[in-house]
């Protein structure tokens, strides 16, 4: 059996993170650490984005002015640091980056003794960042590599009686003066789309289910909003004023003014390219990336990193972080031969393409 690459390696490695942040999270009494549960969430969030640069075959390492690898103190090449590769990966007004963004400046932030306050506090947020990891973990690996058989859904007790809920509400109040003015500072900084988008802040609804069951019913049920009546959607926003939670997945369907149709994207590709890209070589990468559903697929599929849909005008569109994306693995001779198994056509306007290695 021939060995595994160095990003498979990678990426065991932010899965392991990841069950080790939630298990720190869901933990009772004195064992739970919020803090260990943040500082394991950054090494996975890291160590994922490394593996699919290192699949991808990009270099996230840093260079000095002269264009050799910076090292660190241990000699080490150092690599992107979590921030700058949420920049390479995300858009500015991404709700992921932002959610990532949010935990980092926010760990520097916790204090032993305020710790519960804060991680009542920042609840939605916390789902978020887990649901986010794992969508990011399933979209860009595969399910096979998803931690849905790792994880179970935590049992709770306090929260769920009146008691509960006011002890709760005494323990949001108790968060350090320094913790209450960055997530104000932050959230006040962010666009209102980005405070109100599920991939931002995740609150939940959780309401007892009574009945015969059978072995088909988990335990908990996820609703999508879209499938609510007007009813239903103002009593549980009215609900979740009151801090007992909401949400559900919807399909963003609208299209920005910054995505671009097929033919668009492929332009706006080709001119960062030092050689000739087309609408073929366009599908080709859309494909493989998965990123839309072929004809016949639900519009449920779409990597909403990377595509829209527009029901109205029953387009695809692309966005910037695609573009993005699409030039960092095709910017060099080597890069595109590795793509497509053959080397690039020279551009039009210049009929070299050497140094391109």
């Amino acid at each position: 059996m021939a060995p595994r690459p160095r990003w498979w390696h990678t990426l065991m490695e932010s899965r392991r993170q990841a069950c080790v942040a939630i298990d720190f999270y869901n933990r009772s009494g004195d064992k739970r650490s919020y803090l260990d549960f943040v500082v394991h969430m950054h090494l996975a969030w890291q160590n994922l984005l490394h593996a699919d640069f290192s699949r991808r075959g990009v270099n996230f390492y840093y260079r000095d002015a002269r264009g050799h690898y910076a090292k660190g103190k241990d000699g080490q090449r150092r690599s992107w640091e979590l921030r700058h590769c949420l920049k390479e990966e995300f858009g500015d007004s991404d709700p992921v980056r932002a959610n990532v963004e949010f935990f980092i400046g926010l760990r520097n932030k916790i204090e032993h003794r305020f710790e519960a306050a804060l991680l009542v506090a920042t609840a939605a947020h916390t789902h978020a960042l887990v649901i986010n990891f794992e969508a990011e973990l399933a979209a860009r690996f595969g399910q096979e590599h998803s931690l849905a058989d790792e994880l179970r859904f935590p049992v709770f007790v306090q929260s769920f009686t009146p008691a509960g809920m006011e002890e709760q509400r005494k323990l949001r109040r108790g968060i350090t003066a320094a913790a209450r003015t960055y997530i104000t500072t932050f959230e006040g900084a962010l666009d209102q789309s980005v405070r109100d988008d599920e991939r931002f802040v995740y609150r939940i609804q959780l309401s007892p289910m009574k009945g015969s069951t059978s072995e088909a019913d988990l335990a908990v049920t996820f609703v999508r909003e879209e499938e609510l009546s007007e009813e239903d959607l103002a009593r549980i926003r009215g609900e979740a004023k009151t801090g007992t939670v909401v949400i559900a997945e919807k399909l963003r369907d609208v299209a920005l003014k910054d995505e671009m149709l097929p033919a668009q994207a492929a332009q706006a590709i080709a001119a960062q390219l030092p050689f000739k890209f087309n609408q073929t070589h366009f599908t080709g990468m859309r494909k493989a990336h998965g990123v839309r559903p072929e004809i016949g697929e639900p519009p449920e599929k779409t990597d909403r990193r990377y595509c829209i849909y527009s029901a109205p005008h029953r387009h695809y569109l692309y966005t910037p972080a695609y573009i993005k994306r699409c030039v960092s693995e095709l910017d060099t001779l080597i890069k595109f031969r590795s793509v497509f198994g053959k080397d690039p056509e020279p551009r039009e306007d210049d009929t070299s393409t050497s140094g391109l290695s």
